[in-house]
């Protein structure tokens, strides 16, 4: 391939930008490419943090209205990652055994997120892979 692309084209270098590839992770990674045709003549990647700061938020609110800001963290995993809040706080606050009952509750959703998280994760793949069938 000569450097008018092997067509007699002259090909100019364009960036693109690649990622990110999840909906959950804005800005966790981005690649810019600089290609020539089909080439990729050099990749920028830009590494960044997951933060949206729910830490913050939740700093000066109840207990009850910390809980919907958890949902939007990933929203394939929102049972479990109110589970883990839960936890800390009824660790924090010493009221671990009164909610026992609400514990064995949590786990079953805790599952059924999981299964939940593979079914998404075998649709997604089939569909990148080329067929529409799992997905549906």
């Amino acid at each position: 391939m000569d450097e008018r692309g092997g067509l007699g084209l002259d090909l100019r270098s364009f960036n693109i930008n690649f990622g990110p590839q999840h909906p959950a992770s804005h800005g966790v990674l981005r690649i810019i490419l600089q290609m020539r045709g089909e080439l990729i003549e050099r990749a920028d990647t830009h590494i960044g943090l997951l933060h949206r700061g729910t830490e913050k938020l939740i700093e000066e609110r109840a207990y009850a209205l910390g809980l919907p800001y958890f949902d939007r963290l990933d929203y394939t995993s929102i049972l479990i990652q109110e589970h883990a809040y839960c936890l800390a706080v009824e660790d924090l606050l010493g009221s671990a055994n009164y909610l026992a009952v609400f514990a064995q509750v949590r786990v079953l959703f805790d599952e059924l997120t999981r299964i939940l998280n593979h079914l998404i994760l075998m649709s997604t793949h089939s569909m990148d892979v080329g067929t529409m069938a799992v997905f549906f």
